[in-house]
């Protein structure tokens, strides 16, 4: 089934929300709609808006969107739930987690009721509506794994499946290439000796790649200087030397997520193995 295809109208002047927002809308995706950030100019369609409620400015242009089209759907950005007296709030120190369930959530909330009930816009006076309160909803993130060796491909694609994140696998730099012209990915994990092309070469030909902005951890069992510095002149963001322990590989995860996403907080996306273990022998 086709997904539909929905612009979101950013009304922000924070740069990192905005690029939080991106990094969702990108690499994040709907089982039903294909969300993508609206041009900001006066002819642009747009079928969603978000604003950062704190911002008077940024109410005031939205109010001039809301009078052309006062149906519109609208998500507040507060730091405290029920600060705005609208529909639907969330709050700005979960964009990057909760965004994607919040559209999703009241795209449904609208369709299930009658056409005449538009989200209210952003007041300065008190109210007592409702606040749509979002349960947390887990987002897979998908990594991409490249290793000849199918013992190395299952043995990693085990790993992500406990730390919580799909995973795709490919045995050589050709198949790599094929699947990163098709789908985005969060991570990439590449193996150095392979047949067709070395793991240094491919992470130089995924990083030229400006659409690709998913980190390359290189796992390999050459350990030399000369060889974690080929690892960092061709732009891999980690280097880790096999065998890796699953305390170290799971924080290597966690320190590429976190510099890619712009986010601290991982755990309503993956779990930490290492912990599970602990619990399940407790």
């Amino acid at each position: 089934m086709k997904k539909q295809e929905l612009k979101v109208a950013v009304f922000t002047s924070q740069q990192r929300d905005m690029r939080v927002i991106g990094i969702v809308l990108t690499h994040l995706k709907s089982a039903k709609y294909e969300f993508s950030v609206a041009e900001r100019t006066p002819s642009a369609t747009v079928d969603i808006a978000l604003v950062d409620d704190s911002d008077p400015e940024m109410r005031k242009r939205l109010a001039t969107v809301l009078a052309s089209n006062p149906a519109l759907p609208v998500v507040h950005l507060v730091a405290e739930t029920g600060q705005a007296g609208a529909q639907c709030e969330l709050l700005s120190s979960q964009l990057m987690m909760q965004l994607l369930p919040t559209l999703e959530r009241l795209l449904h909330s609208l369709a299930n009721q009658p056409p005449a009930a538009p989200v209210a816009p952003a007041s300065t006076s008190t109210s007592t509506s409702t606040v749509t309160t979002l349960p947390p909803t887990r987002n897979r993130l998908r990594a991409l794994v490249v290793d000849d060796s199918q013992t190395v491909r299952t043995q990693l694609a085990n790993v992500m499946s406990n730390i919580g994140m799909a995973c795709d696998v490919a045995d050589g730099a050709k198949g790599a290439l094929a699947q990163l012209a098709n789908r985005q990915y969060d991570l990439i994990y590449v193996d150095v000796m392979m047949p067709d092309m070395d793991g240094y070469t491919l992470t130089r030909e995924i990083k030229r790649n400006r659409s690709n902005k998913a980190p390359v951890i290189i796992l390999t069992s050459q350990s030399s200087p000369f060889d974690r510095a080929r690892g960092a002149l061709a732009g891999c963001d980690i280097f880790l030397t096999k065998p890796v322990g699953l305390k170290q590989f799971y924080a290597a995860t966690t320190k590429a997520l976190r510099k890619s996403m712009a986010v601290d907080d991982l755990s309503d996306w993956i779990t930490d193995p290492t912990q599970a273990k602990a619990r399940a022998h407790a």
